[in-house]
């Protein structure tokens, strides 16, 4: 009875410890299901970063490329603004040359005018004179 009781006892504890093992087995095949879920959930979030990535680095890029565009076209205008200064002194100096000149001829008519006047007036006073 003894020996049987000990088989009873020792197959009860070796039914426990399959039952106990199967828990275990199908706690850790769970764990590792939540595992891969995790997995593939990072793997999508590692996707999507870096699609972003590239998305953002291609607008970087572009924004780059945009700004020395804009740069070089400042640099040409401002080149266009120093030739229009450049023309516009060369202008205000060729009028400045003309207003000199006018008013000298302008000196020189009066001037003539004047003469031609007082000798106007000689030849009548001596026209007067002769007769």
């Amino acid at each position: 009875k003894r020996s049987h009781q000990r088989a009873a006892d020792s197959t009860s504890r070796q039914a426990d410890i399959v039952r106990l093992n199967a828990k275990m087995i199908k706690d850790l095949e769970n764990e590792i299901a939540g595992h891969k879920g995790e997995s593939m959930k990072q793997r999508k979030i590692v996707y999507q970063l870096e699609k972003e990535r590239e998305k953002y680095g291609a607008e970087a890029s572009d924004g780059n490329a945009k700004f020395m565009a804009a740069l070089e076209e400042v640099k040409l205008r401002e080149m266009t603004i120093l030739d229009l200064q450049k023309k516009i002194a060369e202008g205000d100096a060729r009028l400045k040359s003309q207003q000199n000149l006018y008013e000298a001829v302008r000196s020189d008519r009066n001037l003539y005018s004047k003469n031609l006047i007082e000798s106007q007036d000689e030849i009548a006073e001596m026209k007067r004179k002769f007769k």
